[in-house]
């Protein structure tokens, strides 16, 4: 196999922030060669968040943007000028894809929209991911993952039955839902344009490819008005389903139990025949009925015991069970992920060796090999040189103009 089958490819990326990024990052670690174009003036705003190095800020020492840009390369811009934007255009004559995340309308206004693009490049993927989409009543709304978390009702859904709204932050729209369904319609596009010729304009609005997380609560209202409501960490059909204290400090262990005969395996384990007797508690609704009760004996017990040591007893007879384990511990401790070599180490000139997240599959058993995140502006005389074909005179032209960053 192939890891790196996505070489040739080369993306003009206009993305920042999370999900598109994200999105890019997919292309950019198999092997497509990603052309972040960014400003240093107007940085990407993970480059200037936490966490960063040593606790000191700088445009090349987050490690949240070094973990979403890893492969790629830096040009520096600033889009402002005529002379960067005619850049833009001339890397588009080599591009296959272009993206963005802008809100409807930011790419016409910097003469970089589809039919322009189009008119550079015929047979061009072009991404386009607003919180909206680009066309419909609410196009003109502008939001981030946060937002995209309180529209779609992820906000709303998370969080316990007797207290507010918590909300998943950022992850499921950044990290998860966007990302890789713009990831999927870019590879489909460039399938279709190898079996046609022909490229593809992809209209990607976040709000929609997020409301599939939420699924169930949403056709569920649709089909019968029912309004959702937040119910913690339990579930709706079995009990015991939640996760409880252990002993030490903030340490917890999620148990769930999904049918009788795996109540009976909790409660012998817990030495609870008291409760494994009760006739009430054989079945899912005497449980869900007694809910409260049947998770305060469980707590009571798992209070007793490492987190560890219960995942460890309650998987031993069947019992679906998992330890809420820090970063730390996933890192250092878990056999599973250094196994299976999810953990890469990279050196990097500000960041020094760093650890990484491998994308979370293997082909045919391997791990794709990461290649480090860029330092902002670093492979401007690489592009403009090498795929341009600009000779020193120019490049210092576009420096002197403002047009080049870095």
């Amino acid at each position: 196999m192939q890891l790196r089958f996505l070489e040739g490819i080369r993306f003009v990326d206009l993305t920042w922030a999370g999900a598109g990024p994200f999105s890019t990052k997919i292309f950019s670690d198999f092997g497509a060669e990603v052309i972040k174009v960014e400003s240093a003036s107007r940085a990407d705003p993970v480059r200037l968040g936490g966490p960063f190095r040593d606790g000191i800020a700088g445009l090349n020492r987050s490690g949240y943007f070094a973990s979403r840009n890893t492969g790629k390369k830096s040009l520096a811009l600033n889009l402002k000028q005529p002379d960067a934007r005619e850049v833009v255009r001339a890397l588009i004559r080599h591009a296959d894809v272009v993206s963005n995340n802008f809100g409807p309308g930011a790419m016409d206004r910097l003469g970089l929209g589809y039919d322009e693009v189009r008119a550079i490049k015929p047979d061009i993927i072009y991404l386009g991911m607003p919180m909206y989409g680009e066309n419909g009543p609410l196009s003109g709304l502008l939001g981030v993952g946060m937002t995209i978390s309180a529209v779609t009702g992820l906000m709303w859904l998370t969080g316990h039955q007797d207290g507010p709204p918590i909300g998943p932050g950022t992850h499921f729209p950044d990290h998860a839902a966007n990302p890789y369904h713009a990831a999927f319609a870019v590879l489909a596009a460039l399938r279709h344009r190898r079996r046609t010729g022909r490229g593809m304009k992809i209209d990607l609005g976040q709000v929609e490819s997020t409301v599939n997380i939420v699924g169930i609560p949403v056709v569920r209202h649709a089909a019968t008005g029912q309004e959702p409501e937040r119910i913690g960490n339990r579930a709706a059909d079995c009990a015991p389903h939640n996760i409880f204290p252990c002993l030490g400090d903030d340490e917890w262990c999620a148990i769930a139990v999904l049918d009788d005969a795996q109540w009976l395996s909790l409660t012998g384990v817990m030495g609870r025949g008291d409760l494994a007797a009760d006739p009430e508690l054989a079945r899912a609704a005497g449980r869900l009925a007694r809910v409260t009760e049947v998770e305060e004996a469980v707590a009571s017990w798992t209070a007793a015991h490492s987190a560890g040591e219960v995942m460890r007893m309650m998987q031993a007879v069947g019992v679906p069970a998992g330890m809420v384990a820090h970063s730390r511990t996933l890192m250092e401790d878990d056999p599973q992920l250094r196994h299976r070599g999810y953990w890469q180490r990279l050196d990097h000139p500000e960041l020094g060796e760093s650890t990484f997240t491998s994308p979370p599959f293997r082909l045919d058993g391997e791990r794709v090999p990461l290649a480090r995140p860029p330092l902002i502006g670093e492979h401007n005389e690489d592009v403009l040189s090498n795929i341009l074909g600009y000779n020193s005179e120019r490049i210092a032209a576009l420096r002197a103009s403002g047009a080049l960053e870095c």
